[in-house]
C-alpha cells in the first residue's frame, strides 16, 4: 500500500531540514530590537603615497594599452607594406634608389623585408602613439585629481572642472 522509495524518503528528510535550519537561522522577525547607532568611525587610515602614485600610474598605463593596440597593429601593417615596397627598389638601403639593372632579385627580397621591419616598426610605434596619447591625456585629470584628494599632490590641476 505504501509505496514510498528510499530516494524520495531521504529527498523529504533533507528538504525538512533545510527548511528548519532556515527558519532557526532567522530567528524571530518581529521581536528585534532596533538596532543601536553605529560608533563613530575612527580616524581614516594612513595613505602610502607609493601605492596611490602606482595606482594612478596604473591608470595611465592601462589607459594608454588599452587604446594604443589597435594604432599600433594598423600603423604596423601600413608600415610594413609601404616598407617592403620601398626597400625593394632601393635594394635594403631605404634612402637611395637603385636602377632597374643592378638590382637582382635577392636584392629586391632582402629590400623588402628590411624595409618592412623597418617601417613596420616606425609606423606601429607611431599608430600607437596616435591612438594612445590621446587616452592618455583624458584619463590624467582623473589621477591627478585621486592624488589631489588623497593630499598628495597639493594644487589642483589647472583648467580642472570644478
Amino acid at each position: 500500500m505504501n509505496n514510498i522509495s528510499r530516494a524520495t524518503t531521504l529527498a523529504t528528510a533533507v528538504a525538512a531540514t533545510a527548511v528548519a535550519v532556515a527558519t532557526v537561522a532567522a530567528g524571530p522577525a518581529s521581536a528585534e530590537a532596533p538596532a543601536a547607532p553605529a560608533a563613530p568611525a575612527g580616524p581614516a587610515a594612513p595613505v602610502d603615497p607609493g601605492a596611490e602614485y602606482l595606482k594612478a600610474f596604473d591608470t595611465l598605463a592601462g589607459a594608454y594599452g588599452n587604446d594604443s593596440n589597435s594604432g599600433r597593429t594598423a600603423g604596423a601593417v601600413i608600415g610594413s607594406v609601404v616598407g617592403c615596397g620601398v626597400g625593394a627598389v632601393t635594394g635594403g638601403s631605404i634612402t637611395i634608389l637603385v636602377s632597374a639593372g643592378t638590382l637582382t632579385p635577392i636584392g629586391v627580397l632582402g629590400g623588402c623585408v628590411l624595409g618592412a621591419g623597418t617601417l613596420g616598426f616606425f609606423g606601429g610605434a607611431i599608430g600607437g602613439a596616435a591612438t594612445g596619447l590621446p587616452a592618455v591625456a583624458a584619463a590624467w585629470p582623473q589621477a591627478y585629481d585621486q592624488l589631489h584628494s588623497k593630499g598628495l599632490i597639493a594644487a589642483p590641476m589647472p583648467g580642472a572642472p570644478s
